[in-house]
């Protein structure tokens, strides 16, 4: 019982968050939003007088004398009806258009500060979850609080409006009949809070579901290669329906509390209905309620009975965007990188790098030693090629110099300055990454060019294309530096796309640059190409080039040969080749003899 009343507070609890971070995004359009609801307080008024001048008119036609005097009178009820109906029409369509300007800004900011709390995630956080899973929090999560703020809000607060209205009409009109009436309200609301809880719990289940359910399609369509390539198709399809099988079966069983909710609900005022008509009639056998009153305390009850039937599904519907509000708000509850942006210095590093006795472990896994003990010392202009197989820390140690990750021990210093005290913004903006895969982004090719400065001009952009080796190739396309690359640059070959990464990082104009098998996938042609671009980029910066194939070193100032996170060589191509028994002589050996 202890644990129910503790379960229930907490509950309690989580929906005022909810509700109060609705109200967060809503207030800056209060100006609309109030309005609005003013407006549907008013007609939701006109409503319940529209229902009572109706069931007046029809009281006094039962059973009374038809003359030209009632005649008349009904001739005014009708045009006073036609009037009430004309005015809650335009108010109608004004208060639909406030309500739509203030939830449609309200969660376009939403997405907007949710898509900027993804974005900026800490890359230890981004690799813990899934594309998949946080897209699904931005698309199917904010579009589930859509549908709450356009349609179940306004539809509460109209319903509750006339539910209010329509019981101090009936309490003054008879108050015996109305308590016995209401007396099943204290009932319906406990069964609010008993079902509420339940479905809210599964509505947030369900949505988990879901989610993992786009993770699937996500990384199938982004994968799409190997799974033609394995004919996988099967494979995939059957993990999107093991997910889609448990959302499922997890709404099926929201169902449940969802359906017996509505049952009760319908059977409740079903019963009700019977025992205040048996009342009524009594009531009118002893003349303690005229025909008239009676007419208009009918049409009052059924308006109150079709309020309280709208109540289940509106906060059906609540609960399960409740459950997505509480998602989106462990998004905007993680720790972000700090937009510095505003504030960054415009300075251009030299170039010089130390790294001094560095240390790192993922943070999921803190046993396992990703890079143990070790240090760098580049000087500005130098290249510096770090060699070894997969897993030896090569990209690690590339990472903590962008500050993806901070080091578990040791100090990364940048022109003498550790780069802790550097704002993310300046250090990065002094980097420039050319990667092995180059995924291009689904634009132009000049607006993937100006990704390395979006406020690039033509000129630049076609200047860094050519340093790049890239222009002719463009100049040939029908659409020129227009053309679009398709999903991920998919309508470019392997070399193409590289070059085009290459004069991004041109128009960066970086002090450092990271190299990282930038021609290991390529064929001999395209990479002369390539590697013609890449000696141009490299002149007059600090390079650190991560290669596999000992080709693209050999004119390095020093080479570091890597083994499971440490440094087992160090020297120049002829140094290390010279070395009797070194593992780099070795390999030497191996690919270039």
């Amino acid at each position: 019982m202890a644990e129910e009343r503790a379960s229930k507070k907490l509950w309690d609890r989580a929906a005022w968050k909810d509700a109060s971070f609705f109200l967060t995004y809503l207030r800056p359009h209060y100006n609309v939003f109030i309005p609005a609801l003013i407006a549907l307080a008013i007609t939701g008024g006109m409503t319940i007088v529209f229902i009572k001048e109706l069931a007046a008119v029809a009281g006094r036609g039962i059973g009374g004398a038809h003359g030209p005097e009632w005649l008349a009178e009904l001739n005014h009820s009708a045009w006073f009806l036609v009037g009430i109906v004309s005015v809650q029409a335009v108010i109608a369509f004004f208060r639909i258009m406030l309500f739509a300007k203030a939830s449609e800004r309200a969660l376009a900011a939403l997405r907007l500060d949710t898509f900027s709390r993804i974005i900026r995630l800490p890359m230890a956080t981004l690799n813990q979850r899934r594309v998949g899973e946080l897209a699904s929090r931005l698309a199917n999560d904010v579009e589930a609080m859509r549908e709450t703020l356009v349609v179940t809000i306004p539809m509460l607060i109209r319903h509750t409006v006339m539910l209010t209205l329509c019981l101090v009409l009936i309490l003054n009109m008879s108050v015996k009949l109305s308590l016995f009436m209401v007396g099943t309200i204290p009932v319906v609301i406990v069964m609010i809070a008993i079902f509420g809880a339940r479905i809210r719990k599964l509505t947030k289940r369900a949505q988990d579901n879901l989610a993992a359910s786009q993770v699937v399609v996500d990384e199938s369509l982004q994968s799409i290669v190997s799974v033609k390539a394995f004919r996988n198709e099967a494979y995939e399809l059957a993990r999107y329906d093991k997910n889609l099988s448990e959302y499922l079966r997890t709404v099926l069983r929201a169902a449940i509390p969802r359906a017996s909710f509505i049952a009760f609900i319908i059977l409740a005022f079903s019963i009700a209905l019977i025992l205040v008509t048996w009342y009524a009639m009594r009531m009118l056998n002893n003349g303690g309620i005229g025909k008239e009153e009676l007419t208009q305390f009918a049409g009052l009850s059924g308006m109150i009975a079709a309020s309280f039937m709208q109540f289940p599904e509106l906060i059906t519907q609540l609960q399960r965007s409740l459950g997505a509000t509480e998602r989106v708000r462990e998004i905007l509850r993680d720790q972000i990188e700090p937009d510095d942006t505003a504030g960054a210095s415009k300075l251009h590093f030299k170039g010089e790098i130390d790294m001094c006795d560095v240390s790192f472990a993922y943070p999921t896994r803190p046993e396992a030693v990703v890079l143990r003990d070790f240090n760098l010392q580049a000087k500005a202009g130098q290249r510096i090629a770090l060699v070894g197989p997969s897993g030896s820390g090569k990209s690690t140690s590339v990472a903590l110099l962008f500050r993806f990750y901070e080091p578990t021990t040791g100090e990364i210093r940048i022109d003498g300055q550790p780069i802790r005290d550097l704002s993310l913004t300046t250090l990065r903006r002094n980097l420039a990454l050319v990667p092995q895969e180059v995924l291009l982004f689904g634009g132009s090719i000049k607006e993937n060019i100006a990704y390395g400065k979006p406020e690039a001009t033509e000129e630049e952009i076609i200047s860094a294309a050519k340093k790049a080796n890239a222009h002719d190739f463009i100049a040939g396309l029908t659409e020129g530096y227009q053309t679009l690359v398709g999903d991920r640059g998919t309508q470019l070959s392997g070399g193409q796309r590289q070059r085009i990464a290459i004069a991004r990082a041109i128009l960066a104009d970086p002090a450092i640059l990271i190299l990282d098998e930038a021609t290991s996938s390529l064929d001999a042609e395209s990479e002369r190409l390539v590697q013609e671009a890449l000696d141009k980029l490299m002149e007059n910066r600090t390079s650190i080039i991560i290669a596999h194939r000992l080709s693209t070193v050999r004119r390095c100032d020093q080479i570091l040969v890597m083994s499971a996170g440490a440094i087992l060589e160090r020297g120049t191509h002829d140094e290390l080749v010279a070395k009797p028994g070194s593992l780099y002589g070795s390999l030497a050996k191996l690919q270039l003899e």
